[in-house]
């Protein structure tokens, strides 16, 4: 099934195609990180990973649309603009945690920001704009429920900023539950993507972004409708019909007649629906940016220091090999746990997307399972956290840390180099 276009989004995609650079500044702002970050990366903080703090103002004042913020020292979330691009660099996979550094850095992948500087303007402009529709939920930990919730609202948003609307439908979207379902990341992605024109008042001090007007733009309209119109045609789109038409039913006779539901084709992601129907408008658009070449498996030996509580710790290392449910078993083992209940682990991966591995006795699980992915594997890196939850009722969090990754020597199996604290008694 195709998506079908009406003649007046047609001109607005074709005028889009037909212009002399892409929509907004998107694809000058992301040149503009990329070169800033550099051959040499950037360090970043050890837990979320966000750019250094010493260097956003710098960074901000070569954008666009710099944020007018009156703080003297923000952190990233306080530069919506750069949280943005931060977002797509990482969803992008541009950007990657340096695990051969002692501390957190963030690097550019060096092959694929070769594949990057071969494509002409409007194809990094959808490089883009596929990463952010299609993975920036999941990079944060979201199923593809809420990616379809967030097309909803991004959508809603814009339709509540467009031109014609009465100043207070307008305030509404701005002050209202779009804004804040939406967030300010999102509005300023939407601006450097050209699908929302926005006029800020002058920064104060001590006062983040604020925002006078927003318009959003016949591009923005277009594109957002017609992607969310992309989604029916997924199995996500599919089911959340069949709910919606299920709490719509309420009385015997309309349950027991149903209600016809769209059924998804097959499983491609819905941007590869929505590229169906805008691909042909833009002649330029032939190449996209691939995936990084895939990395070889760490091997070696992984020491990790294990929390548990305040006073309790274990310094371990295990080959490289374990796989998750391994650590997870020799964990309950040196804390004298036994291991009758479900686990599962979190942590964000080299490019910071949050990651969940569930225990493989747990049938029902949506994501990756423990057993399946080995330390080395993971690309773990220095001073990471990873968290290993345990007894879903009880709660127990085990807080892990990598300590060091030696390539040079290995064990060939787990041991317990040093033992901190009484650990805590499972059951009273």
């Amino acid at each position: 099934m195709k998506i079908v276009l009406a003649e007046a989004d047609r001109a607005v995609i074709a005028a889009v195609a037909a212009a002399a650079e892409p929509p907004g500044s998107i694809v000058r702002d992301f040149d503009t990180l990329l070169d800033f970050v550099g051959e040499n990366g950037m360090p970043v903080s050890p837990k979320e990973y966000d750019l250094g703090i010493a260097r956003l103002a710098e960074l901000n004042s070569r954008l666009t649309h710099p944020t007018p913020t009156g703080l003297s020292r923000g952190r990233q979330i306080s530069y919506p603009h750069i949280d943005g691009l931060h977002l797509l660099l990482l969803v992008s996979k541009l950007g990657k945690l340096d695990r051969s550094r002692p501390t957190a850095r963030l690097v550019l992948d060096s092959g694929l920001l070769a594949t990057w500087r071969l494509l002409n303007p409007i194809e990094r402009y959808f490089a883009l704009l596929e990463r952010w529709w299609s993975l920036s939920e999941i990079h944060q930990g979201h199923g593809e429920l809420e990616a379809l919730r967030q097309t909803e609202y991004r959508h809603a948003f814009l339709r509540s900023q467009r031109q014609g609307n009465s100043r207070d439908e307008r305030e509404h979207g701005t002050r209202g539950i779009w804004w804040r379902l939406v967030g300010m990341k999102q509005i300023a992605l939407l601006q450097m993507f050209g699908m929302l024109d926005i006029v800020s008042f002058r920064a104060e001090p001590g006062e983040g972004w604020k925002i006078r007007r927003m318009r959003s733009t016949p591009w923005g309209l277009t594109a957002s409708a017609s992607y969310l119109q992309a989604f029916r045609y997924t199995s996500v789109g599919a089911l959340e019909e069949w709910l919606d038409s299920s709490d719509a039913e309420t009385d015997e006779d309309d349950a027991s007649e149903g209600t016809e539901t769209q059924t998804a084709e097959d499983d491609r992601p819905a941007f590869h629906y929505w590229a169906d129907a805008v691909l042909p408008l833009f002649p330029a658009w032939q190449h996209v940016l691939g995936e990084p070449a895939a990395e070889e498996p760490f091997r070696g030996s992984c020491t990790l220091k294990v929390s548990l509580g305040e006073h309790a710790w274990r310094r371990i290392v295990l080959p490289a090999e374990s796989t998750f449910d391994d650590l997870a078993l020799f964990v309950l083992q040196a804390f004298k746990f036994d291991d009758e209940h479900l686990y599962e682990f979190r942590f964000r991966d080299q490019y910071a997307a949050r990651r969940t591995l569930s225990d493989p006795r747990y049938s029902e699980a949506e994501d990756e399972y423990a057993d399946a992915l080995t330390l080395g594997a993971a690309h773990l890196f220095a001073r990471q956290f990873i968290e290993l939850q345990y007894g879903f009722g009880s709660e127990w969090r085990f807080q892990v840390l990598v300590e060091a990754l030696d390539a040079s020597t290995s064990v060939t199996s787990p041991v317990v180099l040093e033992s901190q604290g009484r650990a805590p008694r499972q059951y009273d």
